[in-house]
């Protein structure tokens, strides 16, 4: 299954920074699909708090979107993040 993400590619930046920025993470519902994520992005944020985590399972419990409200500080910092889920395997679509 090929991965989607969703970005853009203008110049110019929308946010302010610092500032709350929400990632979205579609994975199959596997036992390490949560904790990889967390892993993933604390490489780039530090240690997250229980409080900036959300899961959501489908109907089935098939599939699973994960939500992590990190404090952004830069526009690479998010690309970096970005880049990293989009390379792990269980990661199948990204916001």
């Amino acid at each position: 299954m090929g991965k989607i993400s969703i970005v853009t590619n203008r110049k110019e930046d929308i946010f302010n920074f610092p500032c709350d920025y929400p990632i979205k993470v579609f994975g199959i519902n596997q036992p390490n699909f949560e904790k990889t994520v967390c892993k993933i992005v604390e490489t780039h944020t530090g240690k997250l708090h229980a409080n900036q985590t959300t899961a959501k399972y489908s109907s089935k419990g098939k599939y699973i979107s994960i939500t992590v409200r990190i404090i952004a500080t830069s526009r690479k910092q998010l690309d970096a993040i970005n880049q990293d889920l989009q390379s792990c395997p269980l990661v199948s679509y990204l916001l």
